[in-house]
């Protein structure tokens, strides 16, 4: 199999697949660096989501280029148009961080973000990519999900149930990037740790569709790059981004 044709089999039978070493050590470095700086800059932008004390931040691609890598890693897209297809673009973009916890966790809210998609024949509405800029490891937060055919999101008789049972905890170094189906059943498992969680997340869909949501301001640089195959993955801005656009 190819680099794109093993980890798109396993995504088709589960539903989601890791790729370790997605980021080397020194992007996710500079990632980390960008944090910090963007937090020390522009605390105000970090909004605080509950569950475990979890600050998330949709802006940060406005004052920080360096997380244009994220959106445009020649390891990962590649794979991500293979999965999506041709009218793939990009609809969110934020980091989240998970604080360390002291006390006992919160159970797990398990929930699916999309619907399955009947007419795409992986019955994708979108497809999120979520970068780890930490180890994550069972001493600390991760991310878990449900594993899902594609033969089982596409068959309507199919009765799909999100409680978390037989889900899988996605373990795996800083660097490691996970490619999950969007209408997957999957929850944060939160512990009590020591450690700090950090991921970015991204979310992709369809040209064809609307927005997903008015979250993401998309800056200029992107929406007008002078690449043509960039410019293609924001030709359907959200209307934050497009009124941030507007000249007036």
């Amino acid at each position: 199999m190819t680099a794109i044709e093993a980890p798109a089999a396993e995504f088709a039978r589960n539903g989601f697949c890791l790729l370790p070493g997605a980021l080397t050590r020194q992007q996710v470095k500079s990632l980390n660096d960008a944090i910090d700086d963007h937090q020390r800059h522009f605390g105000g932008l970090w909004q605080r989501r509950g569950e475990g004390g979890r600050q998330q931040c949709v802006t940060i691609l406005l004052t920080h280029s360096v997380f244009d890598q994220s959106l445009l890693n020649p390891g990962v897209l590649p794979l991500v148009h293979h999965l999506v297809g041709d009218e793939l673009v990009v609809e969110e973009h934020s980091v989240m961080v998970r604080p360390p916890m002291d006390g006992p966790p919160p159970a797990a809210s398990w929930h699916r973000d999309r619907p399955h998609n009947p007419e795409h024949p992986l019955a994708i509405d979108a497809l999120s990519v979520v970068y780890y800029l930490t180890d994550v490891d069972e001493s600390t937060h991760c991310f878990s999900i449900v594993p899902e055919s594609i033969e089982a999101k596409l068959n309507p008789s199919t009765q799909l149930t999100c409680d978390g049972s037989g889900a899988h905890d996605l373990l795996g170094p800083a660097g490691t990037a996970l490619l999950f189906h969007a209408g997957s059943c999957h929850a944060g498992r939160l512990r009590q740790t020591r450690s700090e969680r950090r991921t970015v997340h991204i979310y992709f869909g369809l040209a064809s569709q609307p927005p997903l949501s008015n979250h993401t301001p998309i800056p200029a640089r992107l929406v007008e790059h002078a690449e043509q195959e960039v410019r293609g993955l924001f030709r359907r801005p959200n209307d934050l981004t497009r009124a941030m656009l507007t000249q007036t």
